[in-house]
């Protein structure tokens, strides 16, 4: 990947893929019980694990995949493949396979600031697959995996961001407004997905 377009290709990516816009009828929904003060807790929670868990990732992925012999490559083709999956859902309006939790798979003791908004709302097979795809072309480069660790804590910044005004986006935007930005947030992600594969 060209110098270049190295960085905002990364932003690009990983905003498109956790999609906080697209998650703004999911946050109201898991957020409107609880009191103010409990929702930032919980947001801020939710966000720091994410950024933990990506972080993991970012500086594990190059080790890893070089002890199991992938080549950069052929996780850019797999990383590419994955993202058009979740491009596919967002473009025909489909839940994606992140958000497809059921009140039985977790009861009231159950900490929503971990499962289900850091993981797998915010912090998914996506957007690890992302992390992984680019960590591993940065090959052990310091100062490639600095940037594309800001670049992710950013990311999940702006969706705190989002979740702290989920309720006042979704009255401003509207359900119409919401499901026009995520199919083109989905038609961008689907046109990057298919130039990673030609380029892996």
């Amino acid at each position: 990947m060209p110098e270049s377009t190295f960085i905002p290709t990364v932003f690009f990516t990983l905003f498109f893929v956790v999609d906080p816009l697209g998650l703004i009828p999911v946050f109201v929904a898991y957020l409107a019980p609880y009191d103010v003060a409990y929702r930032k807790k919980v947001i801020v929670k939710s966000t720091a694990i994410s950024i933990i868990v990506s972080l993991f990732f970012i500086f594990s992925a190059h080790i890893f995949l070089r002890f199991i012999g992938i080549t950069p490559g052929a996780f850019m083709i797999a990383g590419g493949i994955l993202l058009f999956v979740i491009a596919m859902d967002m473009l025909l309006a489909r839940p994606r396979r992140t958000q497809k939790v059921d009140d039985k798979d977790y009861d009231a003791d159950t900490d929503i600031a971990v499962f289900p908004l850091a993981i797998p709302f915010l912090c998914g097979p996506g957007n690890i697959a992302a992390l992984l795809m680019f960590s591993s072309q940065a090959q052990g480069d310091i100062i490639k995996l600095g940037i594309i660790s800001v670049i992710s804590a950013v990311t999940f910044l702006i969706a705190m961001v989002v979740m702290a005004l989920a309720g006042r986006l979704q009255r401003v935007l509207g359900q119409t407004g919401i499901s026009v930005i995520h199919k083109l947030m989905g038609l961008i992600l689907s046109a990057m997905a298919v130039q990673f594969i030609i380029n892996g």
